[in-house]
């Protein structure tokens, strides 16, 4: 991502700042641009000037604060331990950013915008767990053609049980949480481990 002016970063922060307390008061896709403009105090004209219409901005929004999540470091090799430690550690930096964003996350998941959303944060939890795979010494390619496949069903899974976890926090625990993310990470490093 390119380097963002100091201005144009305070502006997406109005319009985000606007956006979350609207999210309060209507559904995403209730809202109009003039509204989020108005409650921001920003310009419809400035706000065209960046985004194309609600939708890119909600985009350009959700890749911003993915972006902002810092996961550990990529080790020279894994093992079925220092991976799960490592899965485990994403998942609850995940889950903080949730956490924070949990009007937000709430409020879409009931929204066709909700979509951008689970697929901006699959597609960081894909990454993450493909790059992770890869550092593996498979003994022979049959992990190597099957790691998208795998980064991107473990992904689909931990995004389906965090929109649930968020919208159902009330009745699941954030440790409810990682005790069933625990043994669905302890299957996928059981399954690479035969091929170290």
């Amino acid at each position: 991502m390119k380097k963002v002016d100091v201005r144009v970063k305070r502006t997406y922060n109005q319009l985000f700042v606007a956006l979350v307390d609207l999210l309060g008061e209507k559904s995403f896709d209730d809202l109009t641009v003039l509204e989020i403009c108005e409650r921001a105090g920003v310009h419809r004209a400035t706000f065209y000037k960046h985004f194309v219409d609600k939708y890119d901005f909600l985009n350009v929004c959700f890749n911003f604060s993915l972006s902002n999540l810092t996961f550990d470091k990529i080790a020279e090799s894994y093992t079925p331990e220092t991976m799960k430690k490592s899965c485990m550690n994403m998942i609850a930096k995940v889950l903080d950013f949730v956490d924070e964003n949990r009007a937000v996350v709430v409020s879409l998941s009931t929204d066709r915008s909700s979509t951008s959303f689970n697929s901006a944060l699959n597609d960081a939890i894909a990454a993450f767990l493909e790059e992770r795979i890869n550092t593996v010494r498979p003994k022979n390619d049959k992990l190597s053609r099957t790691v998208p496949l795998l980064a991107n069903y473990y992904a689909g899974a931990i995004v389906g049980i965090i929109k649930c976890w968020a919208t159902n926090s009330d009745t699941f625990s954030r440790q409810d949480f990682l005790d069933f993310a625990e043994v669905k990470i302890d299957d996928l490093c059981n399954y690479f481990d035969k091929f170290i």
